[in-house]
């Protein structure tokens, strides 16, 4: 338990230290997350646009 002023000030910095990294790691988790499911989206609307640009192509024989 911190006895002295300056021991609470140390205390609660490491708090806000920790908590700050907490904060940040949480972040970046969120971050690659909808990172990947953007990219999961870019592929299949891509694989979307290449489907129909098939029928098309079948369709009018060429």
């Amino acid at each position: 338990m911190a006895d002295t002023i300056r021991e609470k000030i140390e205390d609660a910095g490491q708090a806000a230290k920790d908590a700050t990294k907490k904060a940040g790691e949480k972040i970046k988790e969120g971050a690659e997350t909808v990172a990947e499911k953007a990219s999961n989206a870019a592929h299949s609307a891509g694989q979307a646009v290449k489907d129909a640009g098939q029928k098309l192509k079948d369709k009018s024989g060429a």
